[in-house]
């Protein structure tokens, strides 16, 4: 089922104004960046933007050591959460399928936690080139994708969503230097969630 992005806005502002009232909890010990930090932190890298921080799990994580973070969001709500919570983070509110306002190779690494599944294999290609452009020589690119494995794989969704497999994810990171690739269950709000996992190299 395909909505306006209005719509799209709407439902994760809403989404994220119900965790605002609730109040936020942060688990970012548990992050799944941590089993990267040996890489991360051996390669002196500093300056990493975050595309579809959400209210900021990672961020803070990222944040509490030691990195410099931009983060970006589509959603208006979920980076007031972040800049709340998270003062020291350069905010930008951007929609991924646009063109970034950054230089070329102007972060070391990039994270996309669960925030580019939302678009089909052109966009997916399209957004890569940024995230490459953006990227610094050897720079990284940390991302987690829905798992064709995992159950909400079977469902209708209202907004759309894609789900991938380690082949279809290698094909779309052709021409990248594979660091890391596989399938994961997560804990993710509460329930289990089959993701998949990697870590590329300019």
């Amino acid at each position: 089922m395909t909505i306006s992005k209005r719509n799209a806005l709407d439902m994760w502002n809403e989404q994220f104004s119900q965790f605002k009232e609730k109040g936020i909890q942060y688990f970012e010990p548990n992050s799944w960046l941590k089993s990267y930090l040996p890489i991360l932190h051996d390669r002196g890298f500093n300056q990493v933007l975050e595309i579809g921080c959400g209210s900021g799990n990672d961020t803070r994580f990222l944040v509490g050591n030691g990195f410099k973070v931009t983060a970006t969001d589509f959603s208006e709500v979920a980076l007031s959460i972040v800049e709340s919570n998270i003062p020291t983070v350069q905010i930008l509110h951007h929609d991924t399928q646009n063109k970034f306002p950054f230089e070329d190779g102007g972060f070391e690494f990039i994270v996309a936690s669960l925030s580019l599944h939302y678009f089909d294999v052109n966009l997916f290609k399209q957004i890569l080139g940024e995230v490459r452009r953006m990227l610094s020589d050897k720079g990284l690119f940390l991302i987690r994708l829905n798992s064709v494995n995992d159950e909400d794989a079977q469902k209708v969704h209202v907004i759309d969503r894609y789900f991938y497999s380690i082949d279809s994810c290698r094909e779309l990171f052709e021409g990248w230097k594979e660091i890391e690739l596989g399938e994961h269950a997560i804990d993710y709000y509460g329930k289990e969630k089959i993701v998949i996992e990697g870590c590329f190299e300019r």
